[in-house]
């Protein structure tokens, strides 16, 4: 295994909740640490950073979740869940785009032999052919229910998919193909992550905690934690793109997504999530006062910042019924366009401004805070001493009128086909027009 580089700086201590350094004396490894004594309980995730569906190659899609659900069955089956309830303790297996992760909730009292009996089962897990075929029947169940719960989620991907030319969404077809070979290959892979994290929060002391974890420890080479994902520029040009999704709901609405590509992920967030938090706020920002509660449109409009590979957008979502949805469609479209010189924007972002600036102090607890620390240093996005204060109008209008353009926005849209496209090319000819099956989501 490669040497880790130079030990990150240290991050600036905190008083509030008990806060520690950041790392502590175990070589090789990087304690994200949070003290919490309100309880006498400790949670630790054990991160394999540069594992998880990122690391998938186009023919393996799915082995990283498949590979969670073994690792689920396997200990449960070989007996080791049962160790862990005796104890009191629960586990999880976490699957990200940039890592696996394996989590331990315990009371702190039994926190050493727990992590005795995690440790225990990384190294000693078998595999067999049986255990595949049962995981892959379970990810097939799993897919079908993702897709009637999240269709707006697979709608979204599929559409940044066809953008891109990066297939990342499900497939039965690679699934039902992974081998068993695949599954050790990366199962040893994960093992031997070149960098390993723990996320902790406790009321132990960080020292305490830290020998705690050399079972895991022990054989790892020296060094620390720095890390950078590396995405691709992704300043696509959507060129003004819908996709109209059949098969969908025989309801009689219309579900709308603007999708406002805005950078990559790593980039900073302040202003995104600002606009954000202006158009939405908490089901009270500008999006629902105008078009839920004065143009009577909408039910349940919403804002929110995502991602998808890499890329960074902006959601907004709208579900007008078919009576009104033309009248939605043409003015959430002018809206968004026009954001810039909306006055009504600025009055509702300098009050949301006020609102953030009181909630960010309320909102520290410990594990927001231990989020937010693991958040900068794994994807290194730069930070901003002063938050959302330091944010100006003019930084928010350049945001605007870089990004908030229609060759820059895709639309997505369910609901009846000739209706919907007959208010695009009755209203924005210029649109290109897609039209797939929710079927097509899973390959």
């Amino acid at each position: 295994m490669n040497m880790f580089l130079k030990v990150m700086l240290s991050f600036a201590l905190y008083h509030l909740f008990g806060v520690l350094p950041a790392f502590a004396e175990i070589p090789n490894h990087h304690i994200f640490y949070r003290q919490d004594k309100r309880a006498p309980l400790t949670s630790i995730e054990i991160v394999f950073l540069g594992a998880g569906r990122n690391q998938e190659q186009p023919f393996q899609i799915g082995l990283a979740n498949t590979v969670s659900t073994l690792i689920w069955e396997a200990a449960k089956k070989q007996g080791y869940m049962d160790q862990l309830s005796a104890l009191g303790a629960n586990l999880d297996i976490i699957t990200h785009p940039l890592y696996q992760a394996i989590s331990i909730s315990a009371l702190s009292e039994n926190c050493d032999e727990s992590i005795k009996i995690v440790c225990d089962f990384m190294h000693n897990l078998e595999f067999s052919d049986s255990d595949l075929q049962y995981a892959k029947k379970q990810e097939v169940a799993d897919y079908q229910s993702a897709l009637r719960i999240n269709t707006y989620t697979f709608m979204r991907t599929s559409a940044i998919s066809q953008i891109t030319g990066r297939k990342k969404y499900k497939s039965l077809k690679t699934l039902n193909n992974l081998s068993l070979e695949d599954v050790r290959q990366y199962y040893d892979q994960l093992l031997k992550a070149d960098v390993v994290f723990f996320k902790i929060i406790s009321n132990r002391d960080s020292t305490e905690v830290a020998k705690l974890l050399h079972p895991i420890t022990k054989e790892r080479e020296t060094g620390g934690f720095v890390h950078s994902p590396k995405f691709s520029i992704t300043d696509y040009n959507a060129g003004s793109k819908a996709f109209v999704y059949t098969d969908y709901s025989h309801l009689k609405s219309v579900f709308c997504h603007w999708m406002i590509f805005c950078g990559s992920v790593g980039e900073e967030n302040y202003i995104p999530n600002l606009i954000s938090n202006t158009l939405t706020g908490d089901g009270q920002g500008l999006i629902s006062k105008y078009f839920r509660e004065e143009l009577g449109l909408v039910y349940g409009p919403s804002c929110a910042m995502l991602s998808s590979e890499g890329i960074r957008y902006l959601n907004i979502y709208a579900d007008p019924q078919l009576h009104n949805s033309e009248e939605l469609i043409v003015k959430m479209s002018d809206f968004i366009r026009e954001l810039p010189d909306n006055s009504r924007f600025w009055e509702a972002l300098k009050e949301r401004r006020k609102i953030l600036k009181v909630s960010h102090v309320h909102n520290l607890t410990p594990q927001r805070s231990l989020d937010r620390e693991v958040n900068i240093a794994i994807y290194n996005a730069p930070y901003r001493k002063g938050g959302y204060d330091s944010v100006t109008d003019a930084e928010v209008r350049a945001f605007l009128e870089k990004f908030f353009v229609p060759e820059n926005m895709i639309m997505i849209f369910a609901g009846p086909k000739a209706h919907i496209i007959d208010i695009l090319n009755k209203h924005l000819p210029e649109v290109d027009i897609r039209v797939h099956s929710v079927k097509e989501l899973i390959e």
